[in-house]
């Protein structure tokens, strides 16, 4: 067996030359699970810039409006899990197409909605639908690449994620202006047929490795209804954590969550396995995506849309162009990061990552004002989606490297989850420190007989009321008016300040938690990768 040298040190001995070449077979399917992924993630953010279309059409309320969105991120965050240990029992290639045809089937629900309630009804649906189906496209990857080249698969399959989330909005645009918003969900259905009919050519052969034992239905009921509350509550914070919509749902689902475990521990099949964070590959990759699902969705939240418009003035076309310089950078760096994980290991990878987070959110933090340039922000923008970009092959690799192939689609289930529920949390946590400020420094900017003024117009902001805002501009004199908005924007300003630099704390634990979990740990080969002789 001819052996070739380490492309780093030309004096060791690496991989043998034989397993250096990767089968078109294993390339056919990264492709293919990469066009499922990015159609699946362009079709969840499409709803945004049509939203207000839709509520002029269907008569939408503020809070149907939210829950067009927040139906799908609680359908997509519950299924996950689910998804990920029945494709597991029943193979991936199953849970693909069934998760796709039930995603097409909600695409359908909400081209042909009458009303907020049936729109409501099919983002929901395809948001099970993407949840059970989006953890076997990880796993099919990882279980078709051999250790040499993982990171960097993965890597790819990420770009496709990034780039589906950055070309929605823009699809969406253009549907909106050549035809109408029915249309953005109607073309997806060719689309998605497409992704069923790809996927199952490139995977002939594939064999999934099937675990044993049977599906735990008890243990789906627990968690998915505690994953629910829990991320019902955090949605509603933005509200007010004192309402009993937030605090008594959170606290609902933890009670629901905490049962959870205890079941899991006790059932022979457990829809979670809680043995996986005693590996510390597995936990420190877990808690380190935590993390930059924490920051990452707030930042492009707050500052890729309050801040560049609401602060800055800019219009929402320029805002977009410009959170591009973090999203771009991101995908860009996606597949050689992938590359360095697969030299070094995953621990210094993320641990410095996470520190480039940091970075780029204390310099947010303590820089952006409401006078910042476009110039002075490029660097903390594009180092923040370097951060990330290099963070997320490798806290999945780290991760999926420390599963056995019966376990992979659990595994991939779960770190998948680990992003979004901390996102959800991430982005309360911000609202509600921009809420507190806002309402203060308003309140003491403009004092006297115009304070009550200053008060309702924050609440009418902060409840999205427009129309009630203005009204209560136009009633006070130019002089005060200004005054107030002024203010208003100042506040706003200090607010996503403070949670960037919060945020900011969080990542740099994040980063030093990933060190003296993993360190220099390698990625042992303890997935099988079965399909070899097939592919």
């Amino acid at each position: 067996m001819t052996e070739v040298s380490s492309a780093c040190d030309p004096g060791k001995t690496a991989v043998p030359a034989e397993e250096q070449a990767v089968s078109s077979k294993a390339w056919a399917i990264l492709w293919a699970m990469g066009f499922g992924a990015l159609i699946a993630q362009m079709f969840s953010t499409v709803i945004g810039p049509a939203l207000p279309t839709i509520k002029e059409d269907l008569g939408l309320s503020l809070s149907t409006q939210t829950w067009t969105i927040t139906s799908y991120s609680l359908a997509f965050g519950t299924a996950l899990v689910a998804g990920g240990r029945l494709g597991d029992l029943i193979g991936e290639l199953k849970m693909i197409v069934i998760g796709y045809a039930i995603f097409l089937g909600g695409l359908v629900v909400a081209a042909m909605a009458a009303s907020g309630g049936m729109l409501v009804a099919g983002r929901t649906i395809q948001g099970i639908g993407i949840g059970i189906s989006a953890p076997a496209t990880l796993s099919i990857v990882v279980n078709s690449f051999p250790l040499f080249k993982r990171g960097f698969a993965v890597g790819i399959w990420g770009v496709a994620h990034g780039f589906g989330l950055l070309i929605g909005p823009i699809f969406a645009g253009y549907m909106l202006e050549l035809l109408n918003w029915r249309w953005i969900f109607w073309l997806a259905v060719p689309l998605t047929v497409a992704v069923i009919i790809v996927t199952l050519a490139a995977t002939r052969g594939y064999k999934s490795v099937l675990a044993s034992g049977n599906y735990d239905i008890p243990g789906l009921i627990i968690g998915g209804l505690g994953i629910t509350l829990v991320t019902y509550g955090l949605q509603n914070s933005s509200q007010g954590w004192d309402l009993p919509g937030t605090w008594a749902t959170l606290i609902a689902g933890v009670l629901l969550l905490a049962l959870f475990a205890e079941v899991e521990m006790r059932v022979a099949s457990p829809l979670v396995d809680f043995s996986l964070w005693r590996e510390r590959l597995f936990s420190g990759g877990f808690f380190a995506e935590s993390a930059v699902g924490f920051v990452y969705i707030p930042m492009l939240t707050f500052v890729g849309s309050l801040y560049f418009i609401e602060v800055l003035g800019l219009s929402p076309v320029k805002a977009s162009w410009m959170i591009v310089i973090t999203t771009a950078t991101c995908m860009v760096l996606e597949p050689p990061a992938g590359r360095w994980v697969d030299r070094i290991g995953p621990g210094i990878p993320i641990t410095v990552s996470l520190i480039m987070q940091a970075v780029a959110l204390f310099w947010i933090g303590f820089t952006f004002t409401e006078n910042t340039t476009l110039a002075q922000m490029i660097i903390p923008l594009a180092l923040m989606g370097a951060g990330v970009g290099m963070s997320l092959p490798a806290c999945n690799i780290a991760g999926m490297s420390a599963v056995d192939a019966e376990r992979a689609g659990m595994g991939s289930g779960l770190m998948q989850m680990t992003f979004n529920i901390p996102a959800a949390l991430g982005v309360a946590v911000v609202t509600s420190i921009i809420g507190t400020l806002a309402a203060s420094r308003v309140r003491g900017a403009v004092e006297g007989q115009f304070e009550q003024h200053a008060v309702d117009y924050v609440a009418a902001v902060q409840a999205g009321d427009k129309t009630t805002a203005d009204q209560i501009v136009a009633s006070l004199p130019p002089e005060a008016a200004q005054v107030l908005q002024d203010a208003a924007v100042a506040a706003t300003a200090a607010g996503i300040d403070t949670g960037m630099i919060v945020l900011g704390f969080v990542a740099l634990a994040g980063g030093i938690m990933a060190w003296f979990v993993i360190g220099r740990r390698r990625t042992p080969d303890h997935i099988e990768v079965t399909q070899a002789a097939a592919l």
